[in-house]
């Protein structure tokens, strides 16, 4: 019965997004790009009101599940969920990725311009001495088939921290409206969406505190998928949906008196 109850609420969840899943899955091939997927063209749903919710007493999508509300997915993928062949994949994918890092391409934000990614940080409040994440990210570019290119992310995410230099942590790839994000990883690979204020032809916004929206925005589950994967050496916790702090600390990536703090709490 739990079961059934699962599978209804994905069944609406993926109705809130729009529908959001042309096209079908492909496997990696030996060339730069990791994974391609055929895209079909469709005319775009207008925006919905409806947001995914779980059954009562649910608190998160079953660990097999691939795409969500970021909210709805758990921190860290069941890496034992997968095949052979798909955890193959992920070691692939994470491999590519940190072979394009070490040749120094995204080392810094001058050298992440030089490869066409965006290099405008937030403001820091006075007084914050909280870690940000900084996501650099590249104008979207014509292409064909291609959806994920574990060689050229969508933006590069950088651990900001005060008085230190931004360190590369992760990566973040993301799908277009109507796209679904392709998981030759099995249940290692996992796309999240998040809840925005929509306002017609423009992106969605973070909601405002409350979960308000703007005047002429309304509150809707985005029609975009995105997918992290952090340097962090192994499996789980490279394929997490938010930074894992903890590997990330163990890998030296982020100042160590934060990182002690971190444990404290």
């Amino acid at each position: 019965m739990a079961a059934g109850r699962i599978a209804v609420a994905l069944a609406l969840c993926f109705a809130a997004a729009g529908n959001a899943g042309a096209g079908s899955e492909g496997e990696p091939d030996d060339g730069p790009t990791a994974v391609t997927q055929r895209v079909t063209t469709r005319a775009a749903a207008p925006p919905r009101k409806l947001v995914c919710k779980l059954p009562p007493g649910t608190r998160k999508l079953p660990a097999t599940a691939r795409h969500g509300l970021i909210g709805h997915l758990d921190q860290y993928p069941v890496v034992a969920l997968a095949t052979a062949g798909e955890r193959t994949r992920a070691r692939r994918v994470l491999a590519k990725l940190v072979s394009a890092a070490e040749r120094g391409r995204w080392r810094d934000l001058r050298s992440a311009a030089r490869a066409g990614y965006g290099t405008r940080t937030a403001i820091r409040r006075s007084g914050d001495r909280t870690v940000h994440y900084f996501h650099s990210e590249r104008h979207q570019e014509p292409r064909g088939r291609t959806i994920f290119d574990a060689r050229r992310p969508k933006a590069l995410i950088y651990a900001n921290a005060p008085r230190r230099p931004l360190v590369l942590v992760g990566a973040m790839w993301s799908t277009r409206d109507g796209e679904r994000g392709p998981t030759p990883a099995g249940p290692i690979m996992r796309w999240h969406s998040h809840v925005v204020c929509a306002k017609p032809h423009r992106r969605g916004t973070k909601p405002l505190p409350g979960g308000r929206c703007g005047p002429g925005e309304r509150l809707i589950q985005g029609r975009s998928e995105m997918l992290h994967v952090w340097f962090t050496g192994d499996l789980r916790s490279a394929f997490a949906i938010r930074a894992p702090e903890p590997e990330l600390c163990a890998a030296g990536l982020l100042p160590a008196k934060y990182c002690s703090k971190l444990r404290e709490r």
